[in-house]
């Protein structure tokens, strides 16, 4: 007997924010926009590869 797929986790079906723009022309705003944007990489590849392991977990 084939058991129906588990439901997704909400977390795993979240989409990623937008890039983080900076708040000016200054080489401030622009460091502290990079900063945000690897943390929002970081964050998302991190979800990525919890989803692919957690469909892996499936099989």
């Amino acid at each position: 007997m084939v058991e129906p797929p588990r439901p997704l986790p909400a977390e795993y079906a979240a989409q990623c924010p937008p890039p983080a723009e900076p708040a000016d022309n200054s080489a401030d705003a622009a460091a502290v926009a990079l900063k945000e944007l690897y943390d929002q990489y970081g964050l998302c590849a991190g979800r990525l590869v919890d989803l692919v392991n957690y469909l892996q977990e499936q099989r």
